[in-house]
């Protein structure tokens, strides 16, 4: 082997662990700079609901990060109907539900009046619409949501009737009121 080969050799092997040792730093860089670097948060847009002129027995449906919500005054024989009817409830108690922390009680809510969630069926993700507790009360039953696909009924709570193809509760968006009389869509709830 000549001298050239020999330094040619020894030039490729430092030029190999240089490349090497560059490699490992910039791998030790990435990771240090990911632990010392603030977490990045996740901006959820809010959205602001005048309810003032909703009145008790009206539902209200707005568009929000891509999904229908529905806002609904419940009136007292919407809360009447709730509470003659829970037995025949799959989750009365919301144990399987998503939802706010803060509004895991009897009306799932922020407050007893109003209750706000998702306007799409826990089954196949149908639309839904309104049935008051006069209408029906013809059909033997208190009244409350219903899946425009398949039928499937729900409390003025959102919680799903049991025999039914759906088998979770409506979902409750993260939300507060306003004491002005508004729905902030989007904010966490004070307990929560």
């Amino acid at each position: 082997m000549t001298t050239e080969e020999s330094d040619a050799r020894v030039y490729y092997r430092v030029a190999l662990k240089l490349m090497a040792l560059l490699g490992i730093l910039a791998l030790v860089y990435a990771m240090i700079s990911g632990f010392l670097s603030e977490p990045r948060t996740s901006h959820v847009l809010t959205k602001s609901v005048d309810i003032t002129a909703l009145a008790p027995g009206e539902m209200l449906e707005v568009e929000w990060s891509g999904r229908p919500v529905l806002v609904l005054r419940r009136s007292e024989a919407m809360a009447a109907a709730d509470a003659a009817f829970v037995e025949r409830l799959y989750d009365p108690g919301s144990r399987f539900s998503r939802q706010p922390r803060a509004y895991r009680n009897d009306h799932r809510s922020a407050a007893p009046d109003v209750f706000v969630a998702f306007a799409i069926g826990t089954d196949l993700g149908c639309r839904l619409d309104l049935v008051v507790p006069k209408i029906a009360a013809e059909q033997g039953w208190g009244g409350g949501i219903v899946d425009r696909c398949r039928g499937g009924r729900y409390d003025f709570a959102g919680r799903v009737h049991d025999g039914q193809a759906a088998r979770r509760n409506l979902e409750v968006p993260d939300y507060r009121l306003h004491p002005d009389g508004r729905v902030i869509l989007g904010e966490t709830p004070a307990s929560d």
